[in-house]
C-alpha cells in the first residue's frame, strides 16, 4: 500500500513540476511589426540594449515599459512590443532584450538593418552607420554651415 501511495504522490509531483515548466515558458506569437533601427538613435551612433518587461492578457499586449536602455532606444523598443499579439490563451508577464547594434562601414545613405528574432525574448537590431551628409565637416567644425558663396 505504502508503494502504491509513493507512486502516486511521486506522479502528482511530477505532474506538478512538468505544469509549472510549461508555465514558464514564452507564449506563441501570433503577430510582430517589424523593428528598425530608429533613425535619430543610428544618425546619433547610439548603441545598446534595452530590456522591457510585457505583460499579456489573453493574447493582447496590455501593459509594455522598458527597464533599461537610452531612451532613444528604449521608446521604440516599447512601441514594437505594443505590436506584439500572441494565441488566445496567452496571459503573464515576461521580459524582453532588444540589442541595438551599428556595424559596417559607412552609407551614404540608409540602409535596412538586419533583423534577428526569437521573439518575444529576445530582439537583435544591426544597421551600418550613416556618413554625415555635410560637404564641410571636419573634426572641430563649427556647427552653423558656412554663407553660400555666389
Amino acid at each position: 500500500m505504502k508503494k502504491i501511495l509513493f507512486v502516486l504522490v511521486g506522479a502528482l509531483l511530477s505532474t506538478l513540476f512538468i505544469s509549472a515548466q510549461e508555465s514558464l515558458r514564452y507564449p506563441r506569437i501570433i503577430h510582430a511589426d517589424v523593428p528598425l533601427y530608429p533613425a535619430i538613435a543610428l544618425a546619433a551612433r547610439v548603441s545598446g540594449k534595452v530590456e522591457a518587461e510585457f505583460e499579456v492578457k489573453a493574447g493582447n499586449v496590455i501593459r509594455a515599459e522598458a527597464r533599461s536602455g537610452h531612451p532613444l532606444l528604449a521608446k521604440p523598443a516599447v512601441e514594437n512590443i505594443r505590436s506584439w499579439h500572441f494565441s488566445p490563451e496567452a496571459y503573464g508577464t515576461f521580459t524582453v532584450i532588444f540589442e541595438y547594434r551599428i556595424r559596417g562601414a559607412d552609407s551614404p545613405l540608409p540602409q535596412n538593418p538586419k533583423i534577428e528574432m526569437q521573439l518575444p525574448a529576445f530582439v537583435k537590431i544591426t544597421a551600418p552607420p550613416i556618413r554625415p551628409s555635410c560637404n564641410d565637416c571636419e573634426p572641430g567644425a563649427d556647427i552653423v554651415g558656412k554663407p553660400l558663396k555666389h
